[in-house]
């Protein structure tokens, strides 16, 4: 088998309601989808979310933008990829590496299509070649963005009704606000629902960092995520306090990942299949994580269907995956099983909506990714 083409496809989906969070400027719902195709009519679909203001720790991560990707994928990737053999899909990431430094998410894009193709072609869904299922389901934490307390309350109680047990709060802007906030769901929701504040580097230096996570402690909060900025001042803020500090824009990759193991930067890490460059490398974060005793979730832009169907084989083959995911519940227009939970778009490029039980994904069962996208509907949706 060899690859014949690839694709790059810019679209948007309608959103539900803005969604931001400490330092992002663009608008979420911008996607590429990545069409690679074979000598023997497999067609293997990927798919990344590039945003321009989001990276990691001091800039040293660049964010990229859907014309990049498109640019990268393209122009770059694709005349280095022709005729090779996508189901080899380490070698398929290492040709990437060779040609493009950085570029992760267009990477991420290419490695998902190739392993969707190599489901297809064997008849098995990903997860099951990716050593098969470690749970049944995987549990997902409803983002709520930046916005008023009384709208945060509001998303909050929704996403709860709906049967999610975890939520993460965007925060980081105001400390004030986010020890308010989280006091006031703790307040509300009762002790069952695992609360997550997610700063997004926003406290800066240690100081104001160790000070505002105690007082997010005694406020009820279960967790915080990134309270601050590099690997010096998130182990000074994790050795401060006995609430779990879990690292994502300063782990991308497994070189990341070893450093904030080292330098006990954190009790736990956010994989997102897109920091790490798709599947291959997210898998090598997942190991370290399985030996460092560093429990993970899997995070990301909230993806479309394709990505998120992405998330869900990965999350179920990675023994490391314990914490809820921040992570969509996929469905097309007027099929999306809850009101709020995982629901941030009106619509989506997927036929049928994902299966979901108590608050958690199912397994996707059908070869490959198990996503029948929309061609139509895609098209529709094409922007630039």
């Amino acid at each position: 088998m060899k690859i014949t083409s690839l694709e790059a496809i810019p679209f948007r989906l309608p959103l539900r309601r803005d969604f931001r969070w400490a330092g992002l400027k663009e608008s979420l719902g911008g996607f590429v989808l990545v069409r690679v195709r074979t000598d023997d009519g497999l067609v293997g679909y990927g798919e990344a979310t590039p945003l321009p203001d989001w990276g990691g720790d001091f800039g040293r991560r660049a964010g990229e933008t859907m014309a990049s990707v498109v640019s990268m994928v393209e122009t770059v990737l694709q005349p280095r990829l022709l005729g090779r053999d996508p189901t080899a899909v380490t070698a398929v990431r290492q040709a990437m590496d060779e040609v493009l430094v950085g570029g992760n998410y267009a990477k991420c894009a290419v490695d998902i299509a190739v392993h969707d193709i190599w489901g297809k072609a064997v008849g098995l869904p990903l997860y099951r070649l990716l050593g098969g299922a470690c749970r049944q389901s995987v549990p997902v934490a409803h983002m709520i963005g930046l916005m008023d307390d009384a709208q945060a309350l509001a998303e909050a109680v929704g996403a709860a009704e709906d049967g999610l047990k975890a939520l993460q709060i965007k925060g980081g802007v105001d400390a004030d606000r986010d020890v308010r906030l989280v006091r006031e769901l703790r307040k509300t929701l009762g002790p069952n629902i695992n609360l997550r504040l997610d700063a997004n580097q926003g406290y800066r230096e240690p100081k104001t960092a160790v000070r505002v996570v105690a007082e997010l402690a005694q406020a009820g909060a279960d967790c915080v995520e990134q309270p601050t900025v590099g690997l010096r001042a998130m182990a000074e803020v994790t050795g401060s306090t006995f609430l779990p500090v879990i690292a994502d824009e300063s782990c991308w990759d497994v070189h990341d990942a070893l450093d904030v193991w080292s330098a006990r930067g954190a009790d736990g890490l956010s994989i997102y299949l897109a920091k790490a460059g798709g599947f291959v490398g997210a898998r090598k974060v997942a190991a370290v994580a399985e030996a460092g005793n560093l429990p993970c979730d899997v995070n990301g832009s909230i993806e479309s269907a394709v990505g998120n169907a992405a998330n869900i084989h990965f999350a179920l083959a990675s023994p490391a995956v314990t914490l809820a995911s921040v992570i969509p519940i996929s469905a097309p227009a007027g099929a999306h099983p809850y009101k709020i939970g995982g629901a941030y778009f009106l619509d989506d490029i997927c036929a049928e909506p994902f299966a979901v039980q108590d608050g958690a994904l199912l397994p996707l069962e059908a070869p490959g990714l198990g996503v029948t996208v929309d061609e139509a509907k895609l098209e529709r949706l094409r922007c630039g």
